[in-house]
């Protein structure tokens, strides 16, 4: 029988068990508090039981610190409870381990770091994406992730999107989200947690002033604005509906100019397109085609961060009038503030494509399989779009180099 006891001049209660093995063992509880202390007590009496009928699993031995922690928070404090389970833990890691199994446990930051190491399924540019993600939430958490993975609260969650959202857009607090909850609901699937914590935090609404697509006049400007590169990169943007990293690294490798036909494999979600080439893009990419069948379509941009990509097309939006000339000038605002950001950026060719073929009768299907969108409209393990159905598609969206010769 399991029992507490006091030792002279220790300031903790010690608990008396046996272990799997039959010996008794004595060893602190690091609980003052007697009823505490008991409470830590009976659980790894329970644990070395199991342990000795050879119930006591991975799972099971873990659930049972969660489920004590859980009950000596809501009586004394999670600062208690937390050392507790350390205790039980301890215990439990050594009942486990004789058994030959071993007791997985994860704090915060072990859990989410090994989540993100086994996602060998996400292409680069997510994987980076994610480690953005898991770096903030680290740094808003501070020591507190290197507690017990159970120890993670919903209020805390809810507290890293509120401080996010007074410095970034709704869009990126809602990526955010949905990263924490894709790694918490693993932690739960890998019975690590009981519950995840960030399952029922809601995202936020968009901003009413979203981003937007370009007009087909706005478009023209931007043509008429744009150095030969540049202008390589609008065309593709518009006629392909691609990434702007995207469009950057093509080379004319990824050019069927015969067959009118565009091969790549997206940055951001590894996804294989073969595109057709609508009429006025093959008729701009043969004239800047040359005899290096390998050469970059933009040679001085591909390979260019995003950043840097993004800098570069926001001087072409400031030389075609859509936009202001941006300063380095403080605002007073301070770092933690929300940045002020465009309406409008490459990334809106993208929205145009998508609109221009919407208005031209073009199936939502088709029109988000060739821009590169996973929908449920487009799920690849239900719709597959015929090639055809999408070169007919492309031959409907406008000549926008018209544009381009009314606003020169």
């Amino acid at each position: 029988m399991a029992s507490v006891h006091k030792q002279e001049g220790k300031p903790n209660w010690f608990m008396a068990f046996y272990d799997p093995e039959g010996f008794r063992r004595f060893r602190s509880t690091g609980a003052t508090d007697r009823r505490i202390a008991t409470t830590i007590c009976t659980t790894v009496e329970r644990a070395s039981l199991l342990a000795r009928q050879g119930k006591l699993s991975s799972e099971k031995a873990l659930k049972l610190c969660r489920d004590t922690a859980k009950d000596i928070e809501e009586r004394h404090g999670a600062i208690v409870a937390n050392n507790a389970q350390r205790t039980i833990q301890a215990a439990c890691e050594e009942f486990v381990k004789a058994a030959g199994g071993e007791l997985t446990s994860y704090t915060i930051r072990k859990w989410l770091d090994s989540w993100l190491a086994g996602r060998t399924d996400a292409s680069k540019a997510t994987i980076i994406e994610y480690r953005r993600v898991i770096d903030l939430f680290f740094k808003f958490l501070g020591a507190r992730a290197d507690r017990a993975l159970s120890t993670l609260q919903p209020r805390q969650v809810e507290e890293f999107k509120g401080k996010l959202t007074e410095r970034v857009s709704p869009s990126t607090v809602n990526k955010a989200l949905k990263v924490l909850k894709a790694s918490f609901g693993a932690a739960v699937r890998a019975r690590q947690l009981d519950f995840s914590p960030a399952e029922h935090i809601s995202a936020i609404d968009a901003d009413v002033v979203g981003r937007r697509p370009f007009t087909q006049e706005e478009i023209g400007k931007l043509l008429a604005n744009a150095e030969a590169e540049w202008r390589t990169m609008i065309l593709l943007g518009f006629y392909t509906g691609q990434r702007l990293r995207d469009c950057a690294s093509l080379t004319f490798e990824n050019v069927d100019l015969m067959h009118a036909t565009l091969s790549l494999n997206t940055e951001k979600t590894g996804r294989r397109q073969v595109l057709p080439i609508a009429e006025h893009l093959l008729k701009h990419l043969n004239s800047i085609a040359g005899d290096e069948p390998n050469a970059p379509l933009c040679p001085s941009l591909r390979g260019k961060r995003s950043s840097l990509l993004s800098n570069q097309f926001y001087e072409v939006m400031v030389k075609a009038g859509l936009v202001g000339k941006r300063t380095h000038q403080s605002k007073g605002k301070g770092r933690d503030v929300r940045r002020d950001t465009s309406r409008i950026s490459f990334h809106s060719l993208r929205y145009s494509t998508t609109s221009a073929l919407k208005n031209a009768g073009v199936s939502e299907a088709v029109a988000m399989d060739l821009v590169g969108h996973e929908t449920a409209a487009v799920s690849r393990n239900y719709t597959r779009i015929a090639h055809e159905a999408k070169r007919e598609a492309i031959a409907k969206l406008p000549d926008i180099t018209l544009m381009e010769a009314r606003t020169a």
